[in-house]
């Protein structure tokens, strides 16, 4: 069975005034070496993912999607954050907690998989997004691909925003060989495939 790692309960109310952080969002490729503590990765996660409500069985997120499908998931390269090991972590949803993939520097291989983008490294964190293909095919047909990319740019944005707000930097990395970030990811590259990341760290 899974070991579960909770993350600190996520704030709804505070920070930056939202046209405060639209106005200062920039893309962010030099970080700061303090370690990310949890707490901010736990807000940056429920930013792009948190679910705010619901109709029916159908969870609602913090991003839009497309007749709520929410093809995509997002895993968490942890390379410096307080309290969470060195390694690749898939966020469940639903508990708003982690669970360990791989342990060790993935933080390089993901750095290399993203032609050699430093930041992917040395970030607090990288943030990958993947797609689940058929949750938006399975309903829409080879439409669906299209409101795949849609998603990815809802989370993308959102997380901008968010880190902007918590007085942090990121950059969103969409050039990378998408055999070898598959592979990084262990996701198999046709059901599930990496579509997106991004990468977060204090600013320097």
């Amino acid at each position: 069975m899974e070991s579960t790692i909770p993350l600190p309960e996520p704030a709804s109310e505070g920070g930056a005034p939202i046209w405060t952080a639209m106005t200062e969002r920039r893309s962010v490729r030099f970080f700061g070496e303090e370690p990310m503590p949890l707490s901010v990765l736990s807000q940056l996660i429920w930013s792009t993912h948190g679910i705010t409500g619901r109709v029916g069985n159908i969870e609602l997120r913090n991003a839009p999607s497309a007749g709520a499908c929410y093809p995509i998931d997002v895993y968490v390269v942890a390379n410096n954050v307080e309290g969470l090991e060195e390694g690749l972590y898939r966020y469940l949803t639903s508990d708003h907690s982690l669970v360990l993939v791989k342990d060790g520097d993935v933080g390089s291989e993901i750095a290399n998989a993203a032609l050699g983008q430093k930041m992917c490294r040395d970030g607090s964190v990288s943030l990958v997004w993947t797609a689940v293909i058929p949750r938006t095919t399975g309903r829409y047909g080879e439409r669906g691909h299209r409101y795949i990319f849609l998603d990815a740019g809802h989370v993308g944005q959102n997380a901008y925003l968010a880190a902007t707000a918590l007085g942090y930097g990121c950059c969103t990395v969409g050039a990378f060989d998408d055999a070898a970030m598959n592979e990084a990811v262990g996701v198999d590259g046709e059901i599930e495939r990496v579509v997106y990341l991004a990468a977060v760290g204090p600013l320097g």
